[in-house]
């Protein structure tokens, strides 16, 4: 099956970007492979054909395959063309080697936001024992109440305490992780066509999600102190009336900004003037340096506050939670029971085992520490490396950008050939801004510091050595 030229047409006349061409294409390559309407196995046109469509000149084609190419988007065979790889043929989205198929354990992922792992299998190990011999145990192979059962739901506003946000269980729905949550949030809060605001750069699920429910997206522009509160209001006086705001105001992902108390009062004044519901993304807040105050503590009758286990304690217990204006509670528990029917008993036990006798809020202490050596170890690295503009680290993560001639694909690039996935910084793009010279590296994969601190000084290495190849707009 071969892809049709007009596609790409569709897609650059979607973006109404300013940015190179070459760029421009690559990314809605991506944008395509993502959301599905390129598939996997598709035959894309020959470089001459969608120049011809684009009406740009070949080699401009060319240089935008070589890009989606080292991406892991598409790939090229001499005498056969240019197809679509898919979704597994992006790095940090192939998950876990097939059966039979060897596990490439030289390589480090720097792509997926995970947690760093302490002694978790031990306690694992522990917890699971303590489930099954428990009297109960017979009780976690039935169903659950949809939004969880109230015991759990009281312990999940213990630990929502923690982080500043103050809610009864009445408010509180148990999800399947926090894309669970997310995707709850936003069939609760938007309908198919309408549109949802969110930062320029942002969490990729939650465009997957969007896509999924048919919900258009517009980006939100941000500066280094992130999203600008000017540009809120200017989104909500737009044609496109938005329904609500999607953010992440704590450690964003990727660049790491903790919103200052001014702009989340201000993000709060503006969606209660323009009738703004807000769906807030907390998954990171507990791992933030210094106490911040949620939106949802500021606006409660108008946020929907989502968090989960999976970046503080392990993402392996899909445990997420939900929690809203009381109102809204059984349209949560319908949605809940609508898409997994209820969360898993089993996973939800050992969890709640956790945060009841005190372990989750060990492995919360282990994971801030451990986090935070990492990220000092990064910041010391990165931060004097002349290429480097700057640095900001929080929670799992740290944005790196750099100087020119250096862009955030020819970082990628490098870095995998050097063992390392890093994330296409293109798949953090919300909207029609040129893509920014800065890239996210996940800190937490690595066993340990040492082994962090190895693969950033090789990656800087690599880059004093090497010298961009793209950049300059000729190949040298």
């Amino acid at each position: 099956m071969s892809a049709d030229p007009s596609l790409f047409a569709d897609l650059l006349d979607e973006d109404g970007q300013t940015g190179p061409v070459y760029q421009r294409i690559a990314e809605a390559i991506a944008t395509a492979v993502t959301t599905g309407r390129l598939l996997a196995g598709e035959r894309l046109p020959t470089h001459r054909e969608l120049a011809r469509e684009l009406r740009v000149a070949v080699p401009t084609v060319s240089r935008a395959y070589r890009e989606a190419e080292q991406q892991g988007l598409i790939s090229s065979t001499v005498g056969r063309g240019t197809f679509v790889s898919g979704v597994s043929g992006i790095p940090h989205l192939r998950g876990t080697p097939a059966p039979g198929q060897p596990a490439d354990t030289g390589r480090l992922d720097m792509a997926v936001n995970a947690p760093a792992r302490g002694m978790h299998e031990e306690l694992l190990r522990m917890a699971l024992t303590a489930v099954s011999t428990s009297a109960d145990a017979g009780t976690l192979l039935g169903y659950e109440a949809d939004i969880g059962s109230y015991d759990h739901r009281s312990s999940a506003c213990r630990w929502l305490a923690h982080g500043g946000l103050d809610v009864e269980p009445r408010q509180v729905a148990i999800c399947h992780g926090g894309q669970h949550a997310l995707l709850v949030a936003l069939t609760a809060s938007l309908r198919a066509g309408e549109t949802l605001l969110t930062e320029a750069l942002t969490y990729p699920g939650v465009k997957s999600a969007a896509q999924l429910l048919g919900i258009g997206l517009s980006a939100v522009a941000m500066d280094a102190q992130g999203l600008i509160p000017e540009a809120l209001e200017e989104a909500c006086v737009s044609s496109t009336a938005p329904r609500a705001l999607y953010c992440m105001p704590t450690a964003h992902n990727p660049t790491a900004v903790t919103l200052s108390p001014q702009r989340r009062q201000a993000i709060v004044d503006i969606a209660r003037r323009h009738d703004l519901m807000i769906i807030e993304d907390d998954v990171f807040g507990l791992l933030a340096q210094d106490a911040v105050t949620p939106l949802a503590a500021l606006a409660p009758e108008r946020t929907l506050y989502l968090t989960s286990l999976s970046k503080t304690i392990a993402p392996g217990l899909r445990c997420g939670f939900l929690a809203g204006p009381p109102q809204l509670t059984d349209r949560l528990g319908a949605l809940v029971r609508a898409t997994v029917f209820n969360p898993s008993p089993l996973s939800t036990a050992v969890a709640m085992r956790w945060l009841d006798d005190g372990t989750a809020d060990r492995l919360l202490d282990w994971q801030c520490g451990e986090m935070a050596r990492r990220r000092t170890a990064a910041e010391h690295l990165l931060g004097a490396h002349p290429a480097i503009s700057h640095v900001r680290s929080a929670a799992l993560h740290a944005w790196v950008e750099m100087r020119e001639p250096w862009t955030a694909s020819e970082v990628v690039s490098l870095a995998d050939g050097l063992g390392m996935t890093i994330s296409p910084t293109m798949y953090f793009l919300a909207g029609n801004q040129t893509l920014p010279r800065g890239v996210r590296l996940c800190l937490g994969n690595a066993a340990d510091v040492g082994t962090l601190t190895t693969a950033l000084r090789t990656l800087t290495e690599g880059m004093e050595r090497g010298r961009p190849t793209w950049a300059s707009g000729t190949q040298v």
